[in-house]
């Protein structure tokens, strides 16, 4: 049971955030770990590359503001290093299937995730 990947559709690109307590929420539950605190609240590639890459595909039912609210809410309800911890899936530990990661997820939160890994060799990243 799978469904259609959202990535990369048309529409409002993101809008830079300018409110600092806004700015500190996305920071604390969904930070761009390849920088500095204060270089990715001032230049927010990560959360731009993420609305740009999934927010706009369902911006009929969530403008910028109402998704990364909703990012936010689903981090706080659900917090997947818990979830895979339970389910014996730690960061460098032994290796796992997207398939039992898919199986964990699933397990606690009622829903179905598209995980898929991704292996750029030319670059050396290896991403879930």
């Amino acid at each position: 049971n799978t469904s259609k990947r959202l990535n990369y559709c048309s529409g409002d690109k993101y809008k830079t955030i300018d409110d600092g307590v806004k700015q500190h929420a996305l920071e604390y539950r969904w930070p761009n770990l390849t920088t500095t605190e204060a270089v990715s609240k001032e230049d927010q590639v990560f959360w731009e590359n993420q609305y740009n890459k999934h927010g706009i595909c369902c911006s009929e039912l969530f403008n910028q503001a109402a998704y990364l609210d909703l990012a936010m809410y689903l981090k706080d309800k659900f917090d997947l290093l818990t979830i895979l911890g339970k389910h014996g899936i730690t960061p460098g530990t032994a290796y796992h299937t997207s398939r039992d990661i898919q199986n964990a997820v699933k397990l606690e939160t009622q829903g179905v995730p598209n995980v898929s890994c991704f292996n750029d060799r030319f670059r050396g990243i290896s991403e879930l």
